[in-house]
């Protein structure tokens, strides 16, 4: 079994790998945000597929901290579920201070980054909302004037009958 300081050793480096991926991700997402303004269909086919493998690294890491922390929480002797990263952090500082501080550390840059990340992504769904609600707009404004209306007045007020529909054969014929 491994000991206390191994196992902590252990959790940073996944919490730095974990923040690696997530300011990949944030710079994907803002190169995603370019693309969309630039209605660059590859750029945002990339960046998608791109947060997708991120956000499957993010999952790897993730599940790598869980397995960690369920071997720290036999070292502590504690529930699993109270062996949260805070936990660990209040756990470490009463016997390596400085390795607490760098935990905290981490786990405020993540948060940060979570954040930027989310802000970002709200950003760039908004700015999609608004560009589909305007494609919509004009698809209505040009179907809308491709079609006759059968509810116009004239000046008089009186309601004046749709244009007649052209034919192929005249009247005459």
């Amino acid at each position: 079994m491994k000991d206390k300081q191994t196992l902590t050793q252990q959790i940073l480096q996944i919490l730095q790998k974990q923040i690696g991926f997530h300011r990949q991700l944030l710079e994907t997402i803002r190169m995603e945000k370019e693309a969309l303004v630039n209605a660059d269909l590859s750029g945002i086919q990339e960046a998608t597929y791109a947060k997708e493998a991120l956000v499957e690294g993010i999952k790897q890491q993730e599940a790598e901290r869980i397995k960690t922390s369920t071997e720290l929480a036999l070292v502590f002797k504690k529930p699993l579920r109270e062996l949260t990263l805070t936990g660990i952090i209040l756990e470490v500082q009463g016997w390596d201070l400085k390795m607490a501080d760098t935990l905290r550390s981490a786990q405020n840059t993540l948060a940060l980054l979570a954040q930027r990340i989310s802000d970002q992504n709200k950003y760039n769904k908004d700015l999609v909302e608004k560009s589909l609600g305007h494609v919509q707009e004009m698809k209505k404004n040009v179907l809308g004037e491709s079609t006759p209306r059968s509810d116009t007045y004239s000046q008089s007020g009186q309601k004046v009958n749709a244009t007649p529909s052209s034919r192929l054969i005249s009247k005459e014929a």
